[in-house]
């Protein structure tokens, strides 16, 4: 099984090496804006009642597990 690479670890790495790269000028407002958003941590996944509470809105709403699955996406931020 391969394990899923470290995102937030190689920004921050590339993000180091960019800052000895470029001018201050050029990247300062991206460079600050990357380290904002690293410095803040990743959501947390949802709970186990939160997934059921979802999932009976979706089926009173005579939905399919794809709107499930599209609705979880959305309100847990990754759509």
């Amino acid at each position: 099984m391969t394990t899923a690479p470290d995102f937030r670890a190689l920004c921050a790495e590339l993000l180091d090496e960019l800052q000895y790269q470029t001018s201050y000028e050029t990247n300062a407002e991206l460079q600050d804006r990357t380290r904002t958003a690293l410095a803040t941590p990743p959501p947390e996944p949802p709970t186990v009642m939160e997934i059921l509470d979802l999932s009976g809105e979706i089926e009173d709403a005579e939905l399919g597990q794809i709107d499930l699955v599209r609705a979880a996406l959305k309100r847990w931020g990754h759509g």
